[in-house]
């Protein structure tokens, strides 16, 4: 019976261990845990809906739609985002969407503390620990259907990021995250997502990977003298559509001419001419003008638009049509410079005293705990902007710091890249800052786009300790206030010619015009046709409206009106290049060197005459010109009663592209030449200093683009000519007037004592016939 009751337990203990491990015991490693679908809010963002769950991106077989307007971005700092509109077509709004993401890091940001979101209009999609040091990083979520939105959308991608172990402000630099191109993108299960089906939708143009849009345009008919000024309207009409940073235009008599990968192709021409190449036209065609999407040819992906109809009259006819719904009106003003495509909000443009506030700005209250807080914001100005050397604005500054942070810390405002302002938080016991008055002198402004950066630098007794855990401390230590407001004076308001950076920001003098722009060109080729396309498209998107253009070959047409001239160096008229202050010589001598240093040499080849001369200028005048300006901030031109004499310019053997202005021979317009050592440099120049931002480096009266396709130079112009742009007024000539004393310092000096010389006469003569005499 002991025997029989033993061997029962045992029976029912071996029972009970199998019920208690239904599984195997299994020797492979343990599976990571899976990441939490509900992630913390950093505490220096607001509150936001919860993200959708994320998993790890796996290969998409469907349409993809690339996110980013301008190849890899990088969001680096502490806190950083950037916010853009992303335009989608009734299909890809309506249809299941899936959001892919990839991103890699820096490896000191510390992945417990850091975070990556992503929002699509103002929803939290993305939420994830930065943790990607090792290589690239993909993620992936399911977008709900009633999330997107057929036309403007607008994302937003935000970092919160730490050091793992320096608490120092300058480790905050090492810190950044880069978001890939290729691998952040919308996936649409249905095939009509990438077939866009009216003409609307060139508004969801999408740029490559590397951030560019390419645009062949198939203009069999270009060969006829009379078709470029079709082709550059065509080009503007798509350009303010798209409205990307960087759009590039191919022209040619065929498709072939283009071999890269196309972001659109536009078929342009007559239907006998675009059916002889094989092309199916869209319904209609044959009846009057046809602007519409079609399919394409075998063997071509690329979205397909044809502008036809039965001859140039009707094609014309399609060209308007699709650029009344994106233009506007010679003459007007408009409120904004357009740049939500790459960032939002649009900049707004400010002509004379105007107070916006930060929220306008798009800068929103928001409280930090790191050590460098940096945000910012864009405005824009006319063209005719005159107080580069007189006025200032301000912000008046809504912050707060705690009684942690450190006197020696401080707020820096930068604009345009170059520090305009910095200020001490004194206090030991921390302020809130109600309207501290920031002055910026406006002489850092530009026409056109102008950057503001506000920058925090926060030192604290616990980063100086910089003990385990204290980059991750989430205690808040300084505010910013979406009351702040950012104040600019009235100033004046005249044009000056040459203006290069006047023409990149706003596209003047040939964008406010009603009259067609002379456009010369020596030879009508593929090459120069594109660089035209793509020099008068940015003007569009620069001056908001398209630019209506006139092709000629005789230089005298243009001899009283404001032009252009685009060719090759050897092809534009010698008379021409002295206009605008390029040396006849550079006709031979770099178009002979073709802007490439010889073999061996770097772009900093030593020259000996060129140090030579540089040594003779560096005698005592030249330290007393460069004690003047560290002392007093004077310059040697402001140091002149007249203007130095404008000496002709040779551009050097980098330079593969030069843009000149001056004035026409009658004084009564623009000229600008756009040049190079040959056509396709040209080509390839224009198409690279058209992409944002290099175009906002224009300036001076000439400008140079060296091989490196990165370089920008700017010669400024020594003597400018003042163009009344605004109906006179007391109150405009009295900004003019002290904005040009203030720039020529002794005229306002020798006037000054004139005027004292002046009134002691009168108060001699005054007390000469006063009183009593002896």
């Amino acid at each position: 019976m002991r025997l029989a009751a033993a061997s029962l337990f045992v029976l029912l203990s071996a029972v009970g261990a199998l019920q208690a491990q239904p599984a195997p015991f299994d020797m492979t490693p343990e599976r990571p845990a899976p990441e939490d679908p509900a992630p913390r809010q950093p505490a220096t963002e607001p509150e936001a809906p919860a993200p959708l769950p994320l998993e790890r991106a796996r290969p998409a077989s469907d349409v993809r739609r690339l996110l980013l307007p301008g190849g890899n971005l990088t969001l680096p700092g502490e806190v950083a985002a950037r916010s853009w509109s992303l335009h989608l077509t009734p299909v890809q709004a309506t249809g299941p969407a899936r959001l892919h993401l990839g991103y890699r890091n820096a490896i000191v940001v510390a992945p417990e503390s850091s975070r990556l979101q992503v929002l699509l209009n103002d929803v939290a999609v993305m939420d994830t620990p930065i943790s990607s040091a090792g290589g690239l990083s993909e993620i992936a979520a399911d977008l709900p259907a009633a999330l997107l939105r057929a036309g403007r959308n607008e994302i937003t991608v935000r970092v919160r990021q730490r050091h793992r172990t320096d608490c120092t402000i300058a480790s905050t630099y090492e810190l950044w995250t880069e978001i890939d191109s290729a691998a952040t993108f919308l996936s649409f299960a249905d095939p009509a997502a990438g077939k866009p089906a009216a003409v609307d939708d060139l508004r969801a143009l999408a740029a490559d990977a590397q951030g560019r849009a390419h645009v062949s345009i198939v203009a069999p008919a270009m060969t006829q003298g009379d078709i470029g000024a079709d082709v550059i309207r065509l080009a503007q009409a798509i350009a303010l559509y798209a409205a990307l940073p960087d759009i590039r235009f191919s022209v040619g008599a065929d498709a072939s001419s283009s071999q890269d990968a196309l972001a659109l192709r536009v078929l342009l021409g007559s239907n006998q001419e675009l059916a002889e190449q094989g092309w199916a036209l869209p319904a209609g065609a044959a009846n009057g003008p046809v602007a519409a999407f079609h399919a394409q040819r075998d063997g071509n992906d690329a979205p397909t638009l044809v502008i036809s109809g039965r001859n140039r009259e009707d094609w014309l006819g399609a060209i308007d049509r699709i650029l009344g719904a994106v233009d506007r009106p010679a003459g007007g003003a408009r409120d904004a410079l357009i740049t939500e495509a790459w960032r939002t909000p649009n900049a707004p443009m400010i002509y004379g005293r105007r107070d916006l506030s930060f929220t306008d700005l798009g800068i929103r209250s928001e409280q930090f705990s790191g050590r460098r807080y940096s945000t910012g914001f864009q405005f824009a100005i006319p063209a005719d902007f005159y107080a580069d050397a007189y006025g200032e604005a301000r912000i008046l500054l809504d912050a707060g710091y705690s009684d942690a942070v450190l006197p020696g810390s401080q707020i820096n405002v930068y604009v345009n890249g170059t520090i305009a302002a910095s200020v001490p938080l004194t206090s030991q016991h921390g302020m809130v800052l109600n309207r501290l008055p920031i002055k910026l002198t406006m002489r850092h402004f530009k026409p056109g786009l102008n950057d503001v950066v506000i920058e925090a630098n926060l030192l604290t007794e616990r980063d100086a300790a910089c003990l385990p855990g204290a980059t991750a401390q989430d205690s808040p230590r300084f505010a910013i206030f979406g009351t702040s407001r950012f104040v600019v004076p009235d100033f004046g308001r005249i044009a000056q010619r040459p203006d290069l950076a006047a023409m990149g920001g706003t596209g003047y003098p040939y964008g406010p015009g009603r009259e067609a722009v002379p456009v010369f060109m020596e030879r009508g080729d593929a090459d120069s046709l594109s660089a035209a396309a793509d020099l008068f498209a940015r003007m569009a998107l620069s001056a908001g409206r398209s630019i209506p253009v006139a092709f000629t070959s005789s230089v005298d047409a243009a001899r009283t009106h404001d032009a252009v001239f685009i060719g090759g160096i050897t092809g534009i008229p010698g008379g021409v290049l002295a206009q605008v202050g390029v040396s006849d010589e550079s006709r031979t001598s770099w178009a002979t060197s073709h802007g490439r240093v010889p073999a061996g040499a770097g772009t900093d080849q030593a020259d000996a005459e060129e140090w030579r001369r540089q040594m003779q200028e560096r005698g005592w005048s030249h330290a007393v010109q460069e004690w003047f300006a560290e002392t007093f901030d004077l310059s040697r031109d402001m140091l002149r009663f007249t203007p130095a004499a404008e000496t002709d310019f040779t551009p050097s053997r980098p330079a593969t592209l030069l843009l000149a202005q001056g004035s026409n021979p009658a004084g009564t317009g623009t000229w600008t030449v756009v040049t190079a050592p040959d056509n396709d440099m040209l080509k390839q120049g224009v198409g690279t200093l058209a992409r944002l931002p290099l175009w906002n480096r224009l300036s001076g009266r000439i400008t140079t683009l060296d091989g490196d396709l990165k370089t920008v130079n700017a010669l400024p112009a020594s003597s400018l000519s003042l163009i009344e742009t605004q109906p006179r007024s007391f109150s405009n000539i009295r900004l003019i007037t002290a904005n040009w004393l203030s720039a020529n310092i002794l005229s306002y000096s020798l006037l000054l004592v004139v005027a004292c010389v002046a009134l002691g006469i009168v108060t001699s003569a005054l007390l000469s016939r006063l009183g009593r005499r002896r």
